[in-house]
This record gives structure tokens, sequence and C-alpha cells, in this order.
């Protein structure tokens, strides 16, 4: 049985959250990358991440490899985080709908970074960079999900299957 995503968590992820992935490469050494976007299937029981291929080349070698993947959602004006794992993940093709996913994710990580006093040069940055012509998706299904906002409740299990 896989675990169904609250209405409420498919916000957040959707949402404008700082998106880290992390997997072991083959030498055992952890791999991290920025992602930029997530995309929420309907059954909200998988979800799909984008990053750069380019620049998340080691991570992708990992999960090619067998890594199982991390994934770390953190809210840049409250601290609220979300963990999610899963012992492996698949890359699935780039379609409109995704890449209509990363700019809305660019823009949106943008705007509530300007809304906590960083200046427009910093936000239009973003989605330069976030305009990536090279972005790999990746899909899996939640095992577990965690509770990561700094605090006492950090650490605590929200969902496992």
């Amino acid at each position: 049985m896989s675990i169904e995503l609250t209405v409420e968590q498919v916000a957040f992820l959707q949402g404008p959250a700082s998106i880290n992935l992390a997997a072991s490469g083959r030498d055992g050494w952890p791999c991290v990358c920025r992602a930029q976007g997530c995309a929420v299937a309907r059954d909200r029981r998988s979800l799909t991440v984008l990053l750069s291929a380019r620049r998340g080349r080691e991570l992708l070698d990992a999960l090619d490899g067998g890594s199982s993947i991390a994934a770390v959602f953190s809210r840049p004006a409250t601290h609220a985080t979300l963990q999610l794992k899963a012992g492996h993940a698949s890359r699935v093709a780039l379609n409109a709908a995704l890449k209509a996913c990363n700019a809305r994710y660019a823009q949106q990580f943008a705007d509530e970074l300007m809304e906590l006093g960083y200046g427009p040069d910093l936000g239009q940055g973003i989605v330069n960079l976030m305009a990536a012509s090279d972005l790999a998706a990746l899909r899996f299904v939640p095992e577990i999900i965690f509770d990561q906002t700094p605090g006492p409740a950090a650490g605590r299990v929200l969902a496992a299957t």
C-alpha cells in the first residue's frame, strides 16, 4: 500500500519551497542536487521532481545505479520542512506540463525570496538559472514522510508504508 499525500502536503510540495534531492553514489558517497519544481500525481501517491541534468549528473548516475532517493522541501518564509524518501526513482519523459511546472516553480520561489527582502536581481537570476534547457524528470512513490521543521517535532514520521 502506498502513501496518499494530504491536500496540504501537495500544496506545500508544489509551492515555493527550496527542494534538495539526495542519493548515494556507487562509491557510497552522497550526491546532492537542487531541484527546480515538483508535480504531484492526481492520485497524490507519486511525485515528479525536476532538475538540471547537467548539474544533477552525479545524482542521476546514482539513481540509475539503484540508489534510494531523499527529497527535502523547505519553505523559506517559515522554515517548514518535509522530507520524503523512497527506495528508487525512475526517469520519466519531459512534457509540456512539466516544463510549465518548472517555470511556475521558478517564479514562485523567486517571488517568495523577494518577499523576504531579497532584491529583484536575485529573483530574476533564479528564474533565469532555473530556465534550464536540460531538464530531467524523476518520478518516485514516497515510502516515508518526515516533518523536518526545526524544533521539537523535527524527525517525526508523518506517514509510512
